[in-house]
């Protein structure tokens, strides 16, 4: 992969991870939950089943987030020690066209592939298992 390619996609991770710092910054600061008063038993069992879903959605999006910052940071990492654009699994390099479509891909298109294939059978056999 040329160098300047490269430096692109080093700048579109580091473009991303800041984005998604400032998203989680933004929402921290949002969430400061208040149960409102209202005019009675029935109202406040509303407001908090309200609350409690909101904190769920949040929950889910703030988990969604760590996961990407964590994938940029890896693929950063990578670039730092050398190891950029090279199969975790088989070694080979991954083509130039899916890191810049995908930056923090850790997997070439075939070995994501089998991984997908063989995670999708595991949740079928846990599924059956049931």
């Amino acid at each position: 992969m040329d160098t300047e390619t490269l430096q692109e996609i080093k700048e579109s991770l580091l473009r991303r991870w800041n984005a998604v710092r400032k998203q989680t910054q933004r929402e921290n600061e949002a969430s400061s939950l208040s149960v409102s008063e209202g005019s009675g038993p029935q109202t406040e069992i509303i407001d908090i089943a309200q609350t409690l879903e909101q904190i769920g959605r949040d929950t889910s999006l703030a988990e969604q987030e760590r996961r990407e910052l964590h994938a940029i940071e890896r693929a950063l990492a990578k670039m730092a020690s050398g190891n950029f654009g090279t199969c975790e699994d088989c070694g080979e390099e991954i083509p130039a066209k899916r890191l810049v479509v995908l930056p923090e891909a850790r997997l070439c298109a075939n070995c994501q592939a089998y991984e997908e294939k063989q995670s999708s059978r595991l949740r079928s056999q846990r599924a059956s298992a049931r």
